[in-house]
C-alpha cells in the first residue's frame, strides 16, 4: 500500500511539473532576431492551439505580426491579462516603442512611466524617455486613418550602396510632423558611423519625416547598434524594416 501511495505521488508531482511545462520563448525569438522569421511563424498556429492564452506565446505572436496597431494590441493584452507574467514588461515596453515611433510622444511617455513604475527591476526601466515638441503629436484619430507612404529621400549620402535585399532592417529613432525637427534629430548623429536618412509617410493627410539609422543585416547587428545609440545618445530606436 506504502508502495502503491508512493507511486501515485509521484505521479501526481511529474505530471503537476509537466502541465506547468511551456513553450521555450527564448529560444524561438532568438530565431526570429537571427532573421529566422519563417520558421517560428509556421509553428505560430499549433503553439497557439496548443498553449490557448500563455503570454509567452501571444508575445511571438505580437513579435510576428507585421500590423503595427494590431500588434500593439496584441502586446497590450499580455500587459493587462498578465501583469506578473515574465513577458509583461518586454510587452510594455513593445507598446512604448511603438508609439514612440509613430509620434505618438505623449502616450509613449505614459507607457514608459508605467513600465519604470510597475517594473522597476526590468532591464527596460532606464533614462528619462523621450523628448517631444508638442507640434509633432499626432492625434490617435490621425493614427487610425489609412497610412499611404511616399518615396523615401536619402538626406545624407551613404558610403555604400543601400539594398532593401541586403540590408533589410534600420533603426527608427524618431518620427516628426516637421522636416526641421527631423533635420536636427539626424544632424545630433551625423558622427556616428551608420548613414542617416530621412523618410517620408503620409499620416492622416499629414506627412511625418521619419528619421531612419543604419543599414543591417539581421535584427541582431540593428538591435546591438540600438543598444549603442542609446548609451551614447540616451535616444530610443526601433527596428524597421526597408
Amino acid at each position: 500500500m506504502k508502495r502503491a501511495i508512493s507511486f501515485l505521488v509521484i505521479f501526481m508531482v511529474t505530471a503537476t511539473a509537466l502541465a506547468q511545462e511551456g513553450p521555450d520563448i527564448s529560444s524561438r525569438l532568438e530565431k526570429i532576431y537571427r532573421g529566422d522569421v519563417e520558421s517560428v511563424r509556421e509553428e505560430l498556429p499549433s503553439l497557439l492551439s496548443r498553449y490557448q492564452n500563455h503570454p509567452g506565446v501571444l508575445y511571438l505572436q505580437g513579435m510576428l505580426t507585421t500590423d503595427g496597431p494590431e500588434a500593439v494590441k496584441i502586446f497590450q493584452s499580455i500587459v493587462d491579462n498578465f501583469p506578473e507574467s515574465e513577458w509583461a514588461d518586454d510587452a510594455l515596453y513593445r507598446v512604448y516603442q511603438y508609439y514612440y515611433s509613430v509620434g505618438l510622444y505623449r502616450t509613449a511617455q505614459e507607457k514608459l512611466d508605467r513600465l519604470k513604475r510597475e517594473y522597476p527591476q526590468s532591464r527596460y526601466a532606464f533614462g528619462q524617455g523621450p523628448r517631444f515638441d508638442r507640434q509633432d503629436e499626432i492625434t490617435e484619430a490621425e493614427l487610425e486613418e489609412p497610412v499611404q507612404t511616399a518615396d523615401r529621400e536619402r538626406e545624407q549620402p551613404d558610403r555604400r550602396e543601400i539594398s532593401a535585399d541586403q540590408y533589410p532592417y534600420a533603426l527608427q529613432v524618431g518620427a516628426f510632423s516637421t522636416y526641421e525637427n527631423a533635420m536636427r534629430q539626424r544632424d545630433m548623429l551625423k558622427d556616428i558611423d551608420e548613414p542617416v536618412e530621412i523618410t517620408t509617410r503620409m499620416q492622416g493627410g499629414q506627412t511625418l519625416y521619419l528619421v531612419w539609422v543604419g543599414a543591417f543585416q539581421s535584427r541582431d547587428q540593428a538591435a546591438d547598434f540600438g543598444r549603442q545609440l542609446r548609451q551614447d545618445y540616451n535616444i530610443e530606436t526601433m527596428i524597421v524594416g526597408r
